[in-house]
This record gives C-alpha cells, structure tokens and sequence, in this order.
C-alpha cells in the first residue's frame, strides 16, 4: 500500500532533486543569481515604506519613475523580509530553490495528469536537464508566475473535456495570480486558453465551449470591478493614479523596443538535447494516436514557438526570454516520449523485463539530475554583465567598490538630493542598498552646466565609474552616451582619476575614491 502511494505522487521526487540542485549555487553564492533582483528588492523596499503605490521615488528623481511590474512577488519579498526580519537580498537568494521545485512540481503535476505517473517524473526531469534550468532558479517574479501557468492551462482543459464550469473557475483565479505577479506570463496564458477555446470550437462544433471561456474571463473582470471600486472608496488618490497611469504603466512594461533573436544551434542548447529527442518521440507517438489531448499539447508548442519568434511578424522580442515558456510544453511532451519509450520495451524480450525498463528511466534521470548540476556548478551562472559598443562590464554581483560606494552614501550621503552616476546599473544599487534617490539624464549635466540647474533639480551628488573609458584621438574630454540592453552607460574618452578636475563643473569637488567609482559633491 505504501509502494503504490509513493508512486501515486512519483512526480514530486523531481522537484525534490531540481531543490536540491539549485541549492547548490544558492549556498555557494551569497548574492542571488540576478540583476534585476536588485529593482525587484527596490519596489519591495518601497511598499514597505510607502505601501501600494505606483511611482518609485527613489529612481528618475525628483519625478519618480513608474512601477512596471504587479506587486505580488514584491509584496511576497517585503512580507517574509518584515516578518523574519532578514535582509531582502538574502530573502531572493533563499527563494531560489523553491521557486525552481515548484515550477517542476507544477509541470510535472500537469503531464502526471495529462499523461500518467511515469509521463510525470520524466517531464521534470528532462527540466532538470535544460540549460534554461539557470533561469528557472532565478528569483524573479516571472519564475513565481510560471508556478501558475501550467496549472492554469491544465484546468482550463480540463473544463473544457468534462464540460465543467468549475474548472474554469479555478483556471481564472489562477490566471488572477499570474496578472498579479508578473505582466508575460498572464498575456503567454491568455493566448494559450484563447487557442483551446478556438481548437475546441472546431473540434466540437458546439458554440456552447463560449460559456468556458466566459467563466474564465468574468473572474478576472469582477475581481477588476471589485477591486476598483474599493480603491475608489478607500484611496481616491490611489485609484486615480490608477485611472490615469495604469494602462500607460502597462504598455511601458511589455513594450520592447529592441530584438534579440536566436539561431537554431541555440534554440537546441538552451532547450537541451534531451527534451528536444524525447518530445519529437512523444510526437511521434502523439501523431499516430491522435487524441484530443495531443492536439492541444501540439497547438501549446506551437504558439509559444511562434511567439519565441515574434519578430518574423514584426514585434520585438528577446528570444531567451521566451523559451522558458516553450520549455514547459516541450517537456510535457517530452515526458509522454520518454514513457511510451518505456512501455514500448514490453514488446523487445531482451528488453522487456521490469528491472531493465527501470534501470533505463533511472539512467535518464540520472543523466538529467548531472546535466542540472553541470548547468548550476558552470561559475558564469552567478555573473551578469552589460555588452554596448564599447565593450562588457559586470552588473551583477555588486562588487566591493559598488559596496564601499553605497556604504559611504548610507553613511555621508544627504537623502535629500540626488545622484547622477555615469553607470545606471551602479545607480540602481545605490538606491536600494543607501536609499539615495537616483536623477536620471546623466547626458544633460556636464562641467559647463549651471550651478542654478543643478540647484534646481536638487542633484548634490555626481557618481564616475572609471571603468567606463573609451579610446578617441580628440584631446579635448568628451563623453559618449552607450546604450545597453537595460539603460544607458555613459563613457569618457580620457582616464577619469587623471582628468576629473576637467571633467566636474567647479563648483563639485571629490569626496570618496575607490578603485572603480568617484564620487563629487555638488556645493551649493
């Protein structure tokens, strides 16, 4: 009775592993493995300063930039940071195992469902053995709404096989969650549902599948309504920010305005060659049955690689990004391939005992469980960095310069005005580490710029990266603006510790050197 238990709930055993193999850098590491962990930290820190609001202060003083993301996953960072009293960077770092091991859960809960047990611990492994492993481990709140989305789509499914409005229901509460947590992932999971919904109006003829569809959108229109009108009543001020920014928040967080394709050499590396050759096994399988099921794990693939490249139809897309959702039903398929592979060696006599067949699924798992240690040991996971046209520089862990710069602003830093830094990666940093408040336009400032200006935009403060230098045969200084795929990088065309009293207006002097940063103090 135990026995079957434990294979009844078999598809929890490759989350267990995935947590502890993103263990592995979560200890080794004391930082986590992300940059925009540092923005997501800010917005955390923010809500528990200033509750819910839409406008960071902090970042594009004194104007304040808008809050692109839902707050659930900030909110999820402030509340265990409050309560357990832990420094939030240290709280993402921890969330990095079990954001992993419940994506794998989730999706391994789903091929379990689709496909049976065997489908199911086979999906989360092969996971396991895709390099996109080192982003399923970040602490980011698109891993949070990835927990959501197979789930959802399963029981939108689900609802529409049985014809049971409940599972709707659930499938729109869920969908619900993932508005609320990130801005992708609920657009990837309503063009999914949208998608069944069509195939199950032309399969089934039957105009009455609507009423599904229905249910599922009504949740997320009521909970608006409700939502809204409590805002009206208890924070107008709130809810006309609201009413006023909120879509334009909303467009600004989706919209890309560059393209970062991806070759097929890499499609195949970053997916991972085991769930590449057991999904076109499963599709072969799925091909010659031709259930209803398969078709719709068919028409899931398909969109989410359509979608990983949007640019063939003219909309700007970074590629990696999106294949994180292309994984999900791959490996599902995947999974199904690798089971049938198991059963089909009944029919081979020299394969066909149960010992072999085990010790060929326990091999592949093996086999995962090495390729996602392999990915998690690889020491260029925990290292991010920033390409323009002048060169690369590490963005993320913060170095030692970086801490010494924020300590010194905690420490000395007038919270009051403002600081311009050459490197926006950098600034980021030091609003969330030293609460100094970041003015963007680095380009508008320069030694000639007025004192009144500076004055009047409450800057005290100018922050140089020496490392941002570029080679010029102009013996004059001159600056050059470089764009990178997160903000701009400003560099100079001389050394910066030799040639700074050229650089700074005359009226700022040098208060703090270190081996990578200078920080002046505008005196007015």
């Amino acid at each position: 009775m135990n026995l079957k238990r434990i294979y009844s709930i078999s598809f929890i055993i490759p989350a267990i592993a995935v947590f502890f193999i993103a263990l592995i850098p979560t200890l080794k590491y004391g930082w986590p493995l992300s940059w925009d962990i540092i923005y997501h930290v800010q917005y955390a820190k923010i809500y528990t300063q200033y509750g819910f609001v839409l406008t960071d202060p902090l970042l594009n003083a004194p104007y304040g930039q808008n809050i692109n993301y839902p707050p659930i996953f900030h909110f999820l960072i402030a509340g265990l940071g409050t309560l357990l009293k832990i420094d939030y960077f240290q709280i993402a770092r921890f969330m990095q195992p079990f954001l992993a091991m419940f994506i794998v859960l989730s999706t391994s809960y789903v091929a379990n469902k689709f496909y049976g047990k065997i489908a199911g611990i086979s999906t989360g492994f092969l996971i396991i053995s895709s390099y996109l492993l080192s982003r399923i481990i970040l602490p980011l709140p698109e891993n949070l709404a990835l927990i959501f989305l197979p789930l959802a789509v399963y029981f939108y499914y689900k609802s529409l096989e049985e014809g049971v409005l409940k599972y709707a229901f659930i499938a729109g509460f869920i969908f619900i969650l993932t508005l609320l947590t990130h801005l992708v992932a609920p657009e990837v999971l309503l063009l999914v549902v949208t998608l069944f919904t069509i195939l199950t109006l032309i399969l089934n003829r039957d105009i009455s599948v609507l009423k599904n569809y229905g249910v599922f959108l009504s949740f997320s229109l009521i909970l608006l309504i409700t939502g809204l009108i409590a805002l009206l009543l208890l924070k107008p001020d709130l809810f006309s920010s609201i009413t006023h920014q909120g879509l334009a928040l909303v467009s600004s967080g989706i919209r890309l305005n560059y393209n970062q394709p991806m070759g097929a050499l890499a499609y195949i590396k970053n997916i991972g060659a085991l769930v590449l050759i057991f999904a076109v096994i499963g599709g072969i399988f799925a091909l010659k049955k031709m259930e209803r099921k398969h078709i719709f794990i068919f028409i899931w693939i398909l969109a989410m690689f359509l979608l990983s490249n949007a640019y063939w139809f003219g909309i700007n897309t970074v590629t990696y990004r999106v294949l994180i959702y292309l994984l999900i039903p791959l490996s599902i398929l995947g999974g199904f391939g690798l089971s049938q592979v198991y059963y089909k060696l009944k029919d081979y006599n020299i394969f066909s005992s149960r010992s072999f067949r085990s010790l060929f699924l326990i091999s592949i798992f093996a086999l995962s469980t090495f390729l996602g240690v392999l990915t998690v040991e690889d020491p260029e996971i925990a290292i991010f960095g920033s390409t323009t046209k002048f060169g690369y520089i590490q963005i993320s862990p913060p170095g030692d310069s970086e801490m010494d710069m924020a300590k010194w602003f905690d420490e000395n830093g007038n919270k009051s005005r403002s600081v311009l830094v050459s490197n926006i990666y950098a600034g980021y940093f030091l609003a969330t580490e030293s609460e100094m408040p970041i003015h963007f336009k680095f380009e508008n400032f320069n030694n000639s710029t007025p004192k009144s200006v500076f004055e009047k935009e409450k800057i005290g403060y100018i922050v140089y990266d020496k490392r941002l230098t570029f080679t010029s045969e102009n013996k004059t200084i001159d600056m050059k603006l470089a764009y990178s795929l997160f903000g701009p990088l400003y560099y100079f065309n001389k050394d910066i510790h030799t040639h700074i009293n050229e650089i700074i207006p005359d009226y700022a002097k040098v208060v703090y050197e270190n081996d990578d940063f200078i920080i002046c103090q505008v005196e007015y």
